[in-house]
């Protein structure tokens, strides 16, 4: 089945009506005239997810490291976390400001602590399998340093929020940051990282041609959130709708996506697990709710996706 690119545009313009959309990732770059706009469906994310196994235990599904939080952005590094813990992450660990460390242990006690300044022995980051860094972190000077420390470090990371307001004035490090690391920004944040658009057509044209150039996987968040792919393919995703229309969904969004990468699935893999769960444990919700916060769609999560394994 295909369908015309318009349908999952809310601002689409003459040239996107003439782009096809076809159905499924089964044919994705193997034929010299398939078009570069895939709507995933049901099949493709059986053919990817990964039931857990017997005898696996906590290190089996990894360790995920979340920087994220300010003094008075605390919400959204515990959301973030959130996401991490109940996407299914071995182990997760979150460095906020020392003054958040009561929130984390009242609200998320299974989530660990780093503390800031421990970010700077660089060489230990290596021990986790997914970074993220970026909701409600700040643009202040130790922000910016860590960020530098990772590009040193030469990582994929999960880049949201604040980090990607960093990146987008400073493309010394937007361009050396290690290949096939995610970026998840929203309208706002995807137009200061790469300047102005008129309209959703041309955001696509410019994520497509930046995440070949970046080697990156670029979440264009919308209510069809596209994940775009390092050889430039738009991966529609088409779960999610407008009851999710409430803060912290992005910073749920971050962590969940950071807790497939931390379980061993590639950054593209992992983006479109992350996209598609999301938006399936809203679409659950809102069959008897009629907006959502993101607590409720974290803690939804692993229910969401034990009854698509079924």
């Amino acid at each position: 089945m295909a369908v015309f690119l318009n349908s999952f545009l809310p601002d689409s313009d003459a040239d996107s009506k003439l782009q096809l959309v076809d159905e499924g990732l089964d044919k994705l770059g193997t034929e010299a005239d398939s078009s570069p706009y895939k709507l995933i469906n049901q099949a493709d994310i059986a053919t990817i997810l990964k039931p857990r196994r017997a005898f696996s235990h906590k290190g089996t599904y990894g360790h995920a490291l979340l920087i994220a939080g300010d003094i008075k952005t605390m919400g959204a590094a515990l959301l973030c976390a959130s996401g991490c813990l109940y996407g299914g992450a071995g182990l997760t660990t979150l460095s906020v400001p020392e003054s958040g460390l009561t929130a984390l242990n009242s609200v998320l006690p299974e989530v660990m602590y780093l503390e800031r300044k421990q970010l700077v022995k660089i060489k230990s980051l290596k021990k986790y399998n997914a970074i993220a860094i970026g909701p409600g972190l700040g643009k202040h000077l130790e922000v910016i340093g860590i960020i530098e420390e990772l590009v040193t470090l030469k990582v994929p990371v999960v880049a949201d929020a604040d980090a990607l307001n960093i990146l987008s004035k400073r493309a010394d490090l937007l361009f050396h940051l290690a290949k096939n690391s995610i970026f998840t920004p929203h309208l706002k944040e995807f137009d200061t990282l790469f300047g102005k658009h008129k309209n959703w057509w041309e955001r696509l044209q410019t994520a497509r041609t930046m995440a070949k150039k970046l080697g990156a996987v670029i979440v264009l968040k919308n209510q069809f959130t596209f994940i775009v792919d390092q050889e430039g393919d738009v991966l529609i995703n088409p779960t999610g709708n407008p009851a999710m229309a409430q803060g912290g969904m992005g910073d749920v969004l971050t962590g969940l996506i950071a807790a497939y990468v931390a379980q061993g699935y590639s950054a593209k893999a992992a983006a479109l697990l992350g996209c598609y769960f999301h938006g399936k444990a809203g679409d659950e919700l809102a069959v008897d709710h009629h907006n959502i916060t993101a607590s409720s769609l974290a803690a939804q999560l692993p229910l969401s996706v034990k009854r698509f394994l079924r």
